[in-house]
C-alpha cells in the first residue's frame, strides 16, 4: 500500500513542473504559490477535522511545525521560483535530482537513517539515469557565472525540501497524522509566501488571468498540493525518509512520458536507457 501511495505522488508531481510554469504567464510565481498553499492548507485542515474531530497540536511542537512548513514549503517555494528564473530548466531539474543523495548523507551525518555503501552506489546509479532522462539532445544545460545565482538558489531550495520538509517531519509524524501535519505546514508556508507576494498581489490584473491558469491552480491545489503532500508524508511514516526520497527519481521518467502522451514531445533513446537505469536503481534501493 505504501508503494502504491508513493506511486500516486509520482503521477501527480511528475507533470506539476510544466503545469505550474504555464500559470506564470498570468500570475507572479510567489503569488501563485501563496494562493495555492493557502487554499490547500484550509481544505486539508477542514478534511482533518472532519476525519479526526480534532486539530490539536501540542505547544512544544508548534515551533518545529512552523519550521517544517515555513522553511520546508514556504522558503523552498521562494528559492525554487527565483532560482528557476535565473537558470535553465535543465539545470534546475538536474540540481534537484540530488535530493536522494543529500538525504542519504544527512541521515548518515545525523545517525538517523544510516545506509550501506551499496545503497549509495544504487543512488549514484539512479542519478546517472536521471541525468540521461533530463539531458536530452534539445535540453539546455549551461553551468556558468551567469547561471550561478540561480543554481545556488535551486540548491538551497533542494536542501529545504530534503532537511526541513522531509527529514524534520519524521518525528512529528509519530505524533500527528500526515493529514494534520500537512494542513498546518501549508498554513505556515502560506504566511511566509504572502509576506513576499504582497507587493506583486497589488498590481495583478485579475481580469486578465486566463482560464488555463485557473485550471493549473486547481490542479496544483487538489492533486499536487493536497493529495501529493499528504501521501508523501504517508510514505515517510511507512518507509522512512531515505526510501521515500528515492521515489524522486521516478518523477522525471513520468514527466517525460506525460509530455510525450499529452504534449506530443519526442522521447529520445538515451531517455529510454536512463529510465531503465532509474527503475533498476530504485528497485535495488527499495528491495535490496
Amino acid at each position: 500500500m505504501g508503494h502504491l501511495l508513493l506511486s500516486i505522488v509520482v503521477l501527480v508531481w511528475g507533470p506539476n513542473f510544466g503545469i505550474t510554469k504555464s500559470a506564470y504567464r498570468d500570475l507572479n510565481p510567489i503569488l501563485f504559490a501563496a494562493l495555492r498553499f493557502t487554499v490547500c492548507g484550509i481544505l486539508v485542515l477542514v478534511a482533518t477535522f472532519w476525519k479526526e474531530r480534532s486539530l490539536y497540536i501540542q505547544k512544544q511542537d508548534l515551533l518545529r511545525v512552523a519550521v517544517v512548513g515555513g522553511a520546508g514549503i514556504g522558503l523552498y517555494q521562494i528559492l525554487w521560483s527565483y532560482g528557476l528564473n535565473l537558470t535553465t530548466p535543465s539545470n534546475s531539474a538536474l540540481i534537484f535530482s540530488l535530493s536522494p543523495l543529500l538525504v542519504f548523507v544527512y541521515g548518515d551525518l545525523t545517525r538517523k537513517e544510516s545506509m550501506e555503501r551499496r545503497q549509495y552506489l544504487n543512488v549514484f546509479l539512479g542519478l546517472v539515469g536521471v541525468a540521461l532522462v533530463i539531458l536530452r539532445p534539445t535540453a539546455q544545460l549551461r553551468f556558468s557565472l551567469d547561471t550561478l545565482p540561480g543554481d545556488l538558489l535551486t540548491l538551497l531550495a533542494c536542501f529545504c525540501f530534503v532537511i526541513f520538509f522531509s527529514a524534520w517531519s519524521k518525528p512529528l509524524l509519530r505524533l500527528y497524522s500526515p493529514l494534520r501535519l500537512t494542513g498546518y505546514c501549508m498554513i505556515m508556508a502560506s504566511i511566509i509566501l504572502w509576506m513576499i507576494a504582497f507587493s506583486p498581489a497589488k498590481s495583478t490584473a485579475w481580469d486578465q488571468v486566463g482560464e488555463k491558469t485557473w485550471w493549473a491552480l486547481g490542479y496544483t491545489i487538489l492533486f499536487s498540493g493536497m493529495l501529493g503532500h499528504v501521501l508523501w508524508y504517508e510514505g515517510i511514516l511507512r518507509f522512512g525518509v531515505n526510501k521515500t526520497m528515492v521515489y524522486q527519481y521516478l518523477m522525471p521518467v513520468w514527466a517525460v512520458l506525460f509530455n510525450h502522451l499529452f504534449m506530443g514531445e519526442r522521447i529520445f533513446p538515451q531517455q529510454i536507457a536512463g529510465g531503465a537505469i532509474i527503475l533498476w536503481a530504485v528497485h535495488r534501493v527499495l528491495w535490496s
